[in-house]
């Protein structure tokens, strides 16, 4: 589509929208709305991937619409849910006007995000107006002062609050709230509520909203859930084609060939992540295998972003890093930026934080030397693992971020590791959601030092529960339910079966000795929603308790002598020579 013919698709939902204003006011405001709009659909249709990191490319060049299931579908364990298209905005909004979006670590939520708000434009559906919440983190008013102030008054959209409101009164615009997951957490609460109220203030425009799971977004009132789908066997192929320029036909076939030949499992179901083929895409032709660790992957992603020129196929070209730094330097700096900034919750750089986050790194490590300017550069430009969004920076993806924090933790002494693994624990006592929440970089820091993980949190953690169980006889229902979500939680998500299987696997995450776990975050208890009350049986907790009582001190011993036995096998090496 041109520029042109998008201005002409917004003419007559402008003019319906503006009708109610003076004639002079009404054309200076659709000129301005025009203006911005455009400056928009530029921003979303035309965008830089891992691929195509030198310039920004066609979105419908290497878009292949995406599905998404009903989230009830996915609580009530149907087998074969109903699979629905995202590629018609209005058919998505049949049903709801308020529609959230949830979908784990590169699922594709905000590319979907992109897409539809080309769709709505070219379906003539509703004007569009994307708001990227990771702004808010710095933002210091309320969410509507936001909408108003930063999106129509410094645009130009609206001349009065007064213009504004009546604007928005209307059923004309679609909202995209993109990335709830990336609030910080001390701004979550308050962010969430204003939310709330100014979907329901403005309950006649469309709204969809973007998370990953487990946020607590998906209890906002007025919404329909939905889960991003993961790429099945047949939509493989044609993603792998998209992501590829139809000169390389040759090379999407021996990718597709390749993934076809995998027999493992666990394999197939990491490249159904659309972000994760896109890096093996990225990886292929220096690595035709996937590694089994998930962090093992991102370090070949690294290796290649590092080494190869602006195209899949310029294989031999390495571009020349202005700052000096050897790939050794660039890894750490990485590392250092990352776990500073991940556990600082920032997501969205400005120019003035990662100027004081370097200083700061050079200052600490004196062995680092280079120019701010320079190494941003080379990280922009000759890497492509940083981009710039208008003023500001971000990783390419979260989970890189996540990856290279994850490492630094790895890295560290034994001493420095009971460190911060001790400050993990106490922030997932205070918040247990944290590790749903978290659970991407959770899993790439036990890939990387499961004893760490065992050893310093997940043992602890446990014991903490059971020692709550063994002091208070007379928990009520709720209580005994959360403790038991609890264990689970950190049973499944910490402790990684693919990794080792520890007792409390077979005996408790496997087995039918625990109730349904149906978890809703509320005040740092892990609750069910009411509706489904019914299907957790007192019965089926307290039996639960019982055996936790009776088998969680095994569980314990046998972890650690898992971990006993795996450093003393690494002593019986170092003995060897």
């Amino acid at each position: 589509m041109e520029l042109k013919d998008y201005t002409s698709l917004l003419e007559t939902p402008l003019n319906t929208l503006l009708k109610s204003l003076g004639n002079e006011l009404k054309q200076v405001a659709k000129n301005r709305l025009i203006e911005y709009q455009t400056n928009e659909f530029k921003r979303n249709f035309f965008t830089k991937t891992l691929l195509h990191r030198s310039e920004p490319i066609k979105l419908t060049d290497f878009y292949l619409p995406l599905h998404i299931i009903n989230q009830k579908d996915v609580l009530e364990y149907v087998e074969k849910p109903k699979k629905i298209p995202t590629e018609n905005i209005e058919k998505l909004f049949k049903k709801s006007n308020y529609i959230t979006l949830i979908g784990n670590a590169g699922s594709g939520k905000s590319t979907i995000v992109k897409y539809l708000f080309i769709n709505a434009v070219e379906t003539n559906f509703k004007i569009p107006i994307k708001v990227e919440l990771r702004y808010l983190n710095e933002y210091k008013h309320s969410f509507k002062d936001y909408i108003f102030n930063e999106i129509f008054l410094f645009h130009k959209l609206g001349f009065t609050t007064a213009i504004i409101d009546r604007l928005l009164g209307s059923n004309k615009f679609v909202f995209f709230f993109d990335g709830y997951d990336e609030i910080s957490s001390n701004k979550k609460e308050a962010i969430t509520q204003e939310i709330d109220k100014f979907v329901s203030l403005y309950s006649d425009n469309s709204y969809l909203l973007t998370s990953r799971p487990y946020t607590n977004i998906d209890t906002l009132p007025l919404f329909t859930n939905y889960v991003v789908c993961e790429l099945d066997d047949k939509e493989i192929p044609p993603f792998v084609k998209k992501q590829i320029s139809n000169n390389e036909e040759e090379l999407a076939e021996k990718i597709i060939k390749a993934i076809s030949q995998i027999e493992n499992h666990s394999y197939k179901t990491f490249l159904s992540n659309p972000l994760l083929l896109s890096m093996f895409i990225l990886t292929f032709q220096s690595y035709s295998e996937i590694p089994k660790k998930r962090s093992d992957f991102y370090k070949q992603v690294f290796d290649t972003l590092y080494s190869v020129h602006d195209s899949v196929s310029k294989l031999s070209y390495v571009r020349e890093k202005t700052s000096g730094l050897s790939k050794n330097a660039f890894e750490d700096v990485l590392r250092l930026f990352s776990f500073i900034s991940y556990f600082e919750e920032k997501f969205l750089f400005q120019q003035d934080y990662i100027d004081k986050k370097l200083n700061t790194i050079k200052e600490k490590k004196k062995e680092l030397k280079f120019d701010n300017q320079k190494l941003i550069a080379d990280l922009q430009v000759a890497i492509g693992i940083l981009n710039k969004e208008g003023i500001d920076y971000t990783f390419p993806h979260r989970s890189l971020q996540e990856y290279f924090a994850a490492n630094y933790i790895s890295n560290l002494s034994d001493q420095n590791k009971e460190l911060i693994f001790n400050k993990i624990k106490n922030i997932i006592e205070n918040k247990f959601m944290y590790i749903i929440s978290n659970n991407h970089f959770l899993d790439l820091l036990g890939e990387q030092d499961y004893n760490s993980m065992i050893r310093l949190v997940v043992i602890p953690l446990i014991q903490t529960q059971l020692e709550i169980l063994e002091k208070n006889g007379n928990l009520d229902y709720d209580e005994k339910y959360d403790l038991i979500c609890k264990i689970f939680i950190v049973g499944v998500e910490l402790m990684q079966k693919d990794i080792r299987a520890e007792k409390i696997h077979s005996d408790f995450c496997d087995t039918s000795n625990r109730p349904p776990i149906i978890l809703v975050h509320d005040n740092n208890k892990m609750f069910p929603y009411p509706k489904h009350h019914k299907e957790i049986k007192k019965s089926n907790v307290n039996k639960s308790i019982k055996y936790i009582k009776e088998n969680g001190k095994t569980w314990v011993e046998d972890m650690i002598k898992n971990v006993e036995e795996q450093e003393q096998s690494d002593a019986d090496i170092i003995e060897i020579i």
